[in-house]
């Protein structure tokens, strides 16, 4: 009887955990997505990762989605690559609320030249019909 009351245990910890895993690689890959619509300077694909009223929260500046695709919107004309990179510190989750924080390093190549720029960052998603959208995103350079 013992070995099947820990068996049970063991099975319901372990599905509860594999479950919180698989939210939490829904919530980072909604961050990937967004940085990957940034880095392919896609207004589509940005929009489809943020709510309606998304902010960010950058160098002291309080932005939404128009305008940080207007502030994109010169890099078009350059020849522009950017491949971001993430260390997950955290991603926690509360019904149809999530939050995480991670360290983001972006490698860009601007015109042949080479730049690296790592923020520490955090954000908020809303959980809309089961997908996951930012709504606050909060930004600090820690190294150029």
């Amino acid at each position: 009887m013992k070995t099947i009351s820990a068996l049970i245990a063991f099975v319901l910890i372990t599905s509860q955990s594999f479950a919180q895993k698989a939210a939490d690689k829904g919530i980072q890959a909604t961050i990937i997505a967004f940085f990957d619509g940034m880095s392919n300077l896609d207004d589509k694909a940005i929009r489809s990762t943020v709510t309606a009223d998304f902010t960010l929260l950058e160098g002291g500046l309080v932005w939404n989605a128009d305008t940080l695709i207007n502030h994109l919107l010169p890099l078009r004309k350059l020849k522009v690559k950017r491949v971001n990179k993430f260390e997950f510190l955290t991603t926690e989750q509360h019904k149809e609320v999530a939050w995480i924080s991670y360290f983001n390093t972006a490698d860009f190549l601007i015109n042949d030249k080479q730049r690296s720029i790592k923020w520490l960052e955090s954000a908020v998603l809303i959980n809309k019909n089961g997908i996951w959208k930012i709504q606050l995103l909060h930004s600090t350079v820690v190294k150029q």
